[in-house]
């Protein structure tokens, strides 16, 4: 069985989430399981079993800001859903289940080597894609780095995406805190 294969495996049939006492909406192997179908469907994003804990915590905020009272009623209405407000429904799902981590420099050992590569391509025009570019952190640091080996008026086009919206205009922004 292929690696995709096995991350898709069901769940075992029990409760992924204490249903009740201290937990707001009821969450089972079963929501678990469609919620990982959707997004995997939707997005291509392969969750691992062992997040239950992290889709109840970050889809509960979901099911309080658009009303529902349950997942099953949540993930039904996500399911048949059309139009813009599907669409953006759609998104804040996918940037709901989307992990951001990113810093300055994150694992400079990346960008000692693009220093490196970029140095020998030195006068020619390069386009750089950074995909999960989150917050921006790492598309910036390119830049820089750019700067240090080519310098500032090289010929580099830098394109970051994302496929969480609310950290791309984060990036789009550039500001952040010192």
């Amino acid at each position: 069985m292929s690696a995709a294969a096995l991350s898709h495996a069901p769940t075992p049939a029990t409760p992924t989430h204490q249903t009740e006492g201290s937990s707001e909406f009821s969450f089972d192997a079963r929501d678990f399981e469609r919620v990982r179908s959707l997004i995997y469907s939707r997005a291509g994003i392969s969750l691992h079993a062992g997040k239950q804990a992290m889709v109840y915590s970050r889809l509960s905020r979901r099911l309080r800001e658009t009303g529902h009272r349950s997942f099953g009623s949540y993930l039904q209405w996500l399911d048949a859903a059309v139009g813009a407000e599907a669409d953006d429904e759609w998104q804040e799902f996918v940037n709901c289940l989307t992990t951001n981590l990113t810093s300055f420099f994150r694992e400079s050992h990346h960008f000692d080597a693009l220093l490196q590569d970029l140095k020998a391509r030195a006068g020619k025009p390069l386009r750089i894609w950074c995909n999960a570019a989150s917050t921006g952190e790492e598309p910036y640091t390119i830049a820089m780095t750019v700067a240090e080996a080519l310098g500032a008026s090289a010929d580099v086009k830098i394109i970051a995406s994302d496929i969480d919206t609310k950290v791309l205009a984060t990036a789009a922004r550039g500001v952040y805190p010192v």
